[in-house]
């Protein structure tokens, strides 16, 4: 018989802050410093909320990939046969999973090896694998006197399906050298749960609190004895979700513990029952040579494999640090406070964190970075923000093994990048090596921290802000020669292109010149750029549903938008207007282009530039004369146009409205009765 093996809980796999001020945004980034820490603020959402980190000077060559090839603890076998057979015992059909390649289920009848206050201890007989009496009795022992009041104390209590307050431990040889042991969460469910969750098979589960061992780590005691502490906490917690009232009526779709806090309270339980045996495992040079880690995965996403398993050890470390921070109760508190929960919405692990943490230690954490609004809009909640900064805490304390904040139990390297750029998931981090000073890339991403380290001490953060409120230029080089094309999201009307010298970045005049005529239009579903010319009008759509190749017009390819292999998002230009090459913003829609500097020796340079205006210089010619009146007075009677740019010049009252008082307004200001201002 077959059935899903749902390992939510997934099986084990190897047998007072430091006060520093935040940078000015005005000021050059750079510092002096031997490693920077990059961390992308955001939460982390699959395949979203990735930020580019920017160009980096590339330190070394890429790394070749490593990793860490998983442990088999089979291969630690001798080969004898280990079984024993022992008559007069009691018996118990289970339903075990004797292939996990295809997770197929089948009954098998086991006997009783071992019986304490708190476990039975279950063997197969004629398992070639199987646990011999001393050995059973070596496990009941250490579960009893060591493994149980641990974990019960520091977790909580398990569901006790059987009405006797036992767990049952259920070994036998599993076909998978890989797999030490696993916790099947469907065993904790009643039988009339399981009618409802799976009214097609409710015959074909245990419906007993149970924790399955491979027999082939028989001789391995080390790896059995981590692997019972490490599943029993999967089982403690799952406990927790199903006793939660804020579950109730969500069978089979409770709301539980993120993957990667639950592996790293499993991988905590392991330590805290046998110390140093995480380090004595490698999971923790499986975290410092992890090619994940190192690429910028999240805190949050526990993507692991056979070769890579520095996830095990990124939440293992994540999972200490908690620890240190809110006490030696804090795994017991986060789960009281699960099964606790009323309503749904209390049961995320930001909200938990953030009821534990003194105000001493959230204030020490909103002195960690100055995220902008921008970015702190994006994380949503103030739990959001308190488990972000947590977060960035976390890794810092790792780099300097500090005090208050900045102390963790565990130290561990953490690996470093030494490309030259490159996307980071929403929570997870770059560490860079430097030549003693660095600057930030002026095309890293708004929202991205920064954090410069000098022998491990804090030299100074920066947050990348949000670009400024305004209109902005995309400036385009072709034979050597610049066309300016203005590039802000507005609401209707049409931005002229406009001719520039050679661009700097700072404050530029806007002339009015022939051709390219552009338009950004924000809508329901994402940002349209239009260009229009003598040919008619033709129109970008670029949408949060379609991010793939987009062509304005067909016969030549004016422009075109596409996602590329390295996952950036490029605008091209080509034809009449000259070849160019521009990244942009990619998070929620379409936006203005972040003020930066590219170039691309195949399609020429490209400068962002702010364009800032003198209120009343309605035809954007840098001057303030009699022409900018006449031409407000025309476009109010409709004998002449402005631009969205040119209309928010001719606003001189700031009332939102171009209006005759503004006309008299430049005209009283080129007679000298008013001052000049400047706009933006």
């Amino acid at each position: 018989m077959k059935r899903t093996l749902l390992i939510l809980l997934s099986a084990i796999l190897l047998c007072t802050a430091l006060p520093f001020a935040p940078v000015a945004a005005e000021t050059e980034q750079t510092f002096d410093a031997d490693h920077v820490l990059i961390y992308n603020p955001l939460p982390y959402v699959k395949n979203a909320n990735d930020l580019f980190s920017g160009t980096l000077p590339k330190a070394a060559p890429e790394p070749e990939p490593s990793g860490d090839a998983l442990f088999t603890p089979g291969m630690h076998r001798t080969g004898k046969d280990l079984s024993t057979k022992t008559d007069g015992k009691d018996t118990h059909a289970f339903w075990v999973c004797t292939d996990l390649n295809t997770y197929t289920y089948d009954k098998r009848t086991f006997r009783l090896a071992a019986e304490g206050a708190h476990c039975r201890i279950w063997t197969l007989d004629g398992d070639d694998a199987a646990f011999t009496e001393e050995q059973a009795q070596k496990m009941l022992s250490e579960f009893e006197s060591v493994i149980y009041p641990n974990n019960t104390a520091a977790f909580g209590a398990f569901r006790d399906l059987g009405g006797d307050g036992k767990l049952h431990i259920v070994t036998y040889a599993m076909n998978s050298l890989a797999v030490c042991g696993f916790f099947d969460a469907y065993d904790l469910y009643t039988k009339e749960e399981i009618a409802v969750i799976d009214p097609d098979d409710p015959d074909s589960y245990n419906y007993l609190p149970i924790i399955n061992v491979n027999a082939r780590m028989a001789e391995d005691e080390t790896t059995v004895l981590c692997t019972l502490a490490h599943e029993f906490q999967h089982l403690i917690l799952r406990s927790a979700v199903l006793a939660s009232p804020a579950n109730a009526g969500r069978l089979g779709r409770e709301t539980t513990v993120g993957l990667w806090l639950n592996e790293g309270f499993s991988m905590a339980a392991e330590e805290l029952n046998y110390p140093g045996a995480v380090e004595e495992q490698g999971y923790l040079a499986s975290y410092a040579r992890s090619d994940k880690v190192r690429l910028g995965m999240s805190y949050a996403n526990f993507d692991t494999t056979s070769k890579d398993i520095g996830a095990y050890g990124q939440s293992f470390l994540f999972a200490q640090y908690f620890r240190t921070q809110c006490g030696d109760r804090a795994f017991a508190d986060l789960l009281r406070m699960w099964r606790e929960a009323q309503e749904q919405e209390a049961l995320t692990e930001a909200h938990m964190l953030d009821a534990l943490l003194t105000d001493g230690q959230k204030a020490a954490l909103d002195a960690v970075a100055d995220y902008t609004g921008g970015a702190l809009q994006k994380l949503g909640s103030e739990e959001n923000v308190r488990l972000s900064k947590f977060a960035l805490a976390f890794r810092l304390a790792l780099l300097q093994n500090g005090e208050g904040i900045w102390s963790t139990c565990v130290c561990a390297d953490m690996p470093v990048y030494a490309g030259s750029g490159r996307k980071i998931e929403g929570g997870g981090a770059l560490l860079l090596e430097t030549n003693g000073s660095f600057a930030v890339p002026n095309d890293a991403q708004s929202g991205l921290v920064f954090v410069w380290l000098k022998d491990g001490a804090i030299t100074g953060t920066y947050t990348v802000p949000e670009p400024e409120e305004g209109f902005y230029v995309i400036a385009v080089e072709r034979n050597g020669e610049w066309t300016a094309i203005a590039a802000a999201p507005c609401e209707d009307g049409i931005l002229k292109g406009i001719a520039v010298g050679n661009p700097e970045y700072g404050t530029i005049a806007a002339k009015d010149a022939d051709g390219a005529i552009f338009c950004v239009t924000r809508q329901g579903d994402g940002y349209r750029f239009a260009c229009d010319d003598a040919n008619g009008s033709y129109a970008l759509m670029r949408t949060d549903t379609n991010k793939q190749a987009l062509a304005v017009r067909e016969s030549d390819a004016v422009f075109a938008w596409q996602r590329f292999a390295d996952g950036a998002d490029r605008l091209q230009a080509d034809g009449q207007y000259g070849r160019a090459i521009l990244y942009g913003s990619i998070a929620g829609g379409f936006g203005y282009f972040p003020p930066a500097y590219f170039e691309n020796e195949s399609f020429g340079k490209v400068h962002m530039l702010r364009v800032t205006w003198k209120n009343g210089d309605a035809n954007m010619d840098g001057q303030l004369t009699a022409a900018d009146a006449a031409l407000i007075l025309r476009t109010l009677v409709k004998l002449s146009y402005m631009n969205a740019p040119m209309r928010a010049a001719a606003d001189c009252d700031g009332d939102g409205e171009v209006t005759a008082a503004d006309a008299s307004k430049v005209l009283r200001t080129v007679v000298q009765l008013e001052s000049e201002e400047d706009g933006n």
